[in-house]
């Protein structure tokens, strides 16, 4: 995931200093993070946005650096869930101890 984070970080200081990006470029970029994140819940949000490059032919640098931020937050909120969920799970199954 750490690989995803860097990607997201690079191609959002990338996007924030464009006006428009190609529908091509953003593909590039898309494929590279569903590679990273096919295992995991977030992969969906990129796999939405892998079908939009289908259909548009530019995309704005605020739209995806907005995208990118909530793709962000949904790493960091699946991340939370998953360290929630492990510390959990040891007190659980040590009630028959």
């Amino acid at each position: 995931m750490e690989t995803a984070k860097q990607q997201i970080e690079d191609w959002r200081t990338e996007a924030g200093d464009t006006t428009v990006m190609s529908a091509s470029t953003v593909q590039d970029r898309l494929f590279d993070l569903w590679g990273e994140l096919r295992d995991l819940p977030p992969v969906s949000q990129v796999e939405q946005w892998l079908s939009l490059t289908v259909e548009r032919e530019l995309f704005s640098g605020k739209e995806l650096v907005d995208f990118l931020n909530e793709l962000e937050q949904s790493l960091g909120d699946h991340a939370s869930a998953g360290a929630g969920a492990g510390a959990g799970a040891g007190p659980s199954g040590t009630a028959t101890d």
